[in-house]
């Protein structure tokens, strides 16, 4: 197993220095951050071009049809969506900017919170930790903001020890009274990289935990049933 994780998808090859693997990953992230920008605000401005050249239509329309006619109302649906369309846009581009800018000897933990019905879940302590044998390292704590998203940067000092050379990362989520949330210890992201992201949906944990007891009572049924048919 050891082999196998110097090498590419497990695969057989060329060996892969871990550090210049993180440092292409890294430089790969911050593009695809840079060029999402770029992309999305050149969204935005045509849709703002549509939407005007679109509501101009419709006042012409207006002037010559009435306000009730058919294509006027056509027109003006269109320059109502297309106004909607740049609107979502333009939060999208300013909720990409707001994503962290890690420099090359940080290390990020970031991703989305929502709740069960999949909305935003905002004002939420995100903690993250690296697993330790004796204590667990807090590595950050922060709260979700307007977009349930959260970000926490912290360095190669705060979980290098002797024999660990990546973080073993988990993520507490928490109200702002305490009360947990979500955890995700069972679920370690065991040789984590420098930039690491979570898509937590709450209230998921609670109902695995429910069907597992509910299998555990059914199973538990059976076998009393098949003993009982067996003695009889």
């Amino acid at each position: 197993m050891q082999d196998e994780n110097r090498f590419v998808g497990g695969m057989s090859g060329q060996e892969v220095d871990p550090k210049l693997l993180q440092e292409v990953l890294f430089n790969v992230m911050k593009q695809t951050s840079e060029d999402s920008v770029k992309a999305l605000e050149t969204f935005t401005k045509q849709q703002q071009h549509r939407a005007e050249r679109l509501n101009q239509a419709a006042k012409a329309l207006h002037k010559k049809h009435g306000e009730e006619h058919p294509d006027v109302l056509a027109v003006e649906r269109m320059a109502k969506s297309a106004d909607g369309l740049k609107s979502k846009l333009g939060k999208q581009t300013k909720r990409v900017k707001s994503f962290p800018k890690v420099r090359s000897f940080e290390w990020v933990v970031f991703g989305t919170v929502r709740d069960e019905s999949g909305q935003p879940a905002t004002n939420l302590v995100v903690r993250v930790f690296d697993k330790d044998r004796k204590y667990d390292d807090l590595l950050g704590e922060t709260e979700t903001d307007a977009n349930g998203d959260f970000s926490i940067i912290y360095h190669e000092r705060d979980f290098k020890e002797s024999n660990e050379d990546l973080p073993e990362l988990y993520v507490l989520v928490t109200d702002a009274k305490g009360k947990l949330l979500y955890t995700s210890r069972d679920n370690l992201r065991f040789n984590a990289g420098q930039s690491e992201y979570f898509a937590i949906r709450l209230g998921t944990q609670t109902k695995r935990k429910a069907a597992t007891k509910k299998k555990s009572t059914v199973d538990a049924a059976a076998t009393t049933i098949r003993q009982k048919k067996g003695s009889g």
